[in-house]
């Protein structure tokens, strides 16, 4: 199976300029698959089989649904490109925003789309019915083209989920779907907690739709163990399935009942039981994980919104010398944390970090910070278990 292939029943981010959206293909083969991209309707079924890439939305004879279809394609041309040769003013006093300006209606707009025409065909017949834009500068232009484009441009980007993608997807849509955790902070966690093949780790994900645990499997690729621990029902995996991971880098996934595997524990602490404990397995074969007990993670990650009482709990189960991370979108409960942990000479290296991150524009005539930026992207508390 060639994973460079669009195929059924795995999911890709589509993508059109700053638009992205996560989609799952049918698993059925021979199924139309309608998706809604801007204000086009788009035939996601019409990539499978094709490498993931840039794809033109195209009018099919054949296809008499009034859904795009996908055709591949590299021949990309930017509309700034196009009309480059175009003039420009040297400032913008002479511009009113009375809603004048253009002079073609949303009805001739619909019209021009109906017939048929190219995304390019109609931002270009916009700039034409323009009574400002060749008086605009040439940042108002491009900013102006940019704009449009996001609305009809015709090339749409179908790519491959992975952590960096899917991090960025869901904090565009809904930061605290996530607890706020953007894509920096969560490089942060996996070099703090010395993420790497062979080892054997612990995460808590009390928020993150998988985001962390889904991170930490691909950083270990197949090698090492992965317990995801969870208090009740079913641990959080829409991240996990969204990567579409082969049975291979699934296989170190453990999940593992924390009321259970602290019912067990506390047996095997106090000598009650002839019974094996059930966080505690015996080890049948080569491919069966390490037991799960006390002091024995290499490196331990908690994510939540109120993590002192549970980390101090998971922290039972770290090796001495073990790194973990606990992240928290708000500081207060994690100074509670850092306090205890203090007080109790639990760990060395103890930090409380907050991320600090802002993106730039970079254009041809300026480069300055964007407008808009997020709040915080969390707090971390992070150490080195020692044992006094």
């Amino acid at each position: 199976m060639d994973v460079n292939l669009i195929l059924n029943d795995h999911f890709v981010l589509v993508q059109r300029k700053s638009q992205m959206s996560l989609h799952q293909l049918p698993k059925k083969e021979g199924k139309q698959w309608t998706i809604k991209v801007g204000r086009d309707l788009v035939d996601l079924s019409t990539a499978l089989g094709k490498a993931h890439g840039t794809f033109k939305l195209s009018r099919s004879e054949e296809n008499k649904s009034k859904a795009f279809s996908l055709v591949p394609s590299n021949d990309v041309v930017e509309m700034k490109e196009k009309l480059k040769d175009l003039n420009s003013g040297e400032n913008n006093k002479e511009i009113w925003d009375d809603g004048k300006s253009q002079q073609l209606k949303k009805e001739d707009i619909e019209e021009l789309r109906g017939q048929g025409l190219t995304g390019s065909e109609i931002v270009t017949q916009l700039v034409e019915n323009s009574k400002t834009f060749q008086i605009k500068t040439e940042f108002s232009q491009e900013k102006y083209l940019n704009k449009k484009e996001e609305k009809y441009s015709e090339w749409v980007e179908i790519l491959k989920p992975n952590i960096r993608h899917l991090a960025k997807y869901f904090h565009s849509q809904d930061p605290m779907q996530i607890l706020n955790l953007r894509p920096d902070t969560l490089a942060m966690i996996m070099s703090l907690a010395n993420i790497k093949s062979n080892g054997k780790f612990g995460v808590f994900d009390g928020g993150c739709q998988g985001l962390v645990t889904a991170a930490i499997l691909d950083r270990i690729q197949g090698f090492g163990t992965v317990w995801n621990l969870c208090l009740k029902g079913i641990s959080q995996k829409r991240v996990i399935q969204a990567m579409n991971f082969s049975p291979e880098q699934l296989k170190p996934l453990k999940n593992a009942n924390l009321q259970k595997v602290k019912e067990s524990l506390k047996k095997e602490e106090n000598g009650d039981g002839d019974e094996v404990p059930a966080a505690k397995m015996i080890k049948l074969d080569e491919d069966a994980p390490p037991p799960l007990e006390f002091g024995s993670l290499d490196g331990l990650v908690v994510v939540c919104r109120r993590p002192n009482a549970i980390a101090k709990e998971l922290v039972k189960l770290l090796a001495p010398s073990g790194n973990f991370v606990i992240f928290c979108p708000y500081s207060e409960p994690l100074c509670e944390t850092y306090t205890d942990f203090r007080e109790c000479n639990l760990a060395v290296n103890l930090k409380l970090t907050e991320a600090w991150f802002r993106l730039h524009q970079v254009l041809p005539l300026r480069t300055h910070p964007e407008v808009n930026m997020s709040g915080s992207g969390g707090y971390i508390l992070s150490g080195i278990k020692v044992v006094s």
